[in-house]
């Protein structure tokens, strides 16, 4: 396994790639045909999807032949905007790998204290790591509802 970087504007397709992907070969074990398109959907705005992404220190995983396995970023203000595995590299604990390399960064920067919005998708991996349930939201997404866990560390 490469050394994390931080993603740069020239990764954004690739990363859109990976999200789409993982959406739409990992959501149906989770979500309804509806979610998962409005899920997959998201990294087709290739602009909103990059304000997602560079908005916050987002750390890109590879293997040595550069193939991105997923993408974990956290903001300066300790919200976890996202994690995402590669759908072929799941279930292999880079999910925690790369939620703690980012939350680590964050800390040698300052931050103490971290929340996200989470699925039940990726809701294990967060409690794992010492995050609680805050809070359960339903509310849409492209359209569509979906269920979210408001989890935070203590």
């Amino acid at each position: 396994m490469a050394a994390p970087r931080l993603a740069t504007a020239a990764d954004v397709p690739a990363l859109a790639a990976l999200y789409a992907n993982t959406a739409h070969t990992l959501g149906h074990g989770f979500y309804s045909i509806e979610q998962v398109q409005a899920w997959g959907s998201f990294a087709a705005d290739l602009n909103a999807f990059a304000d997602y992404v560079l908005s916050a220190s987002t750390w890109i995983h590879s293997r040595e032949d550069g193939q991105f396995t997923g993408f974990c970023g956290v903001g300066s203000g300790g919200e976890v905007h996202s994690l995402y595995v590669r759908a072929d590299c799941t279930r292999q604990g880079l999910g925690s790998q790369m939620l703690a390399h980012a939350l680590a960064a964050a800390r040698s920067q300052g931050v103490q204290h971290f929340a996200a919005w989470v699925t039940p998708f990726s809701r294990p991996v967060f409690e794992r790591a010492g995050f609680v349930l805050v809070r359960t939201r339903v509310e849409p997404f492209q359209g569509v509802l979906f269920e979210r866990y408001r989890v935070a560390t203590t």
